[in-house]
């Protein structure tokens, strides 16, 4: 029983009770989003939204820099200083 539903195409089952392709679509955005905040912390990427915070919070009177530039002195920050890539 299991096996044989799932060779049957997806297309062909009777659509469930109240979901629409938009609400799949929009828990497909989600679900990808997650992902990849997930990953970009797991990886130790810079967070350009918290810093936007951060900013907004302490620093109202100048404003704030572009992502790119963000991200471009977060790595310079992160690997061009003394003893970056060191384990120890």
């Amino acid at each position: 029983m299991l096996r044989r539903e799932l060779l049957n195409p997806v297309r062909s089952r009777a659509p469930s009770a109240g979901v629409t392709i938009a609400k799949c679509v929009a828990g497909a955005w989600t679900a990808a989003l997650q992902l990849r905040h997930g990953w970009l912390r797991a990886i130790g990427a810079p967070n350009y939204q918290a810093y936007l915070v951060h900013h907004a919070q302490h620093h109202r009177d100048t404003p704030p820099m572009s992502e790119r530039e963000y991200v471009k002195i977060f790595i310079e920050r992160r690997y061009n200083r003394r003893g970056a890539g060191r384990c120890c």
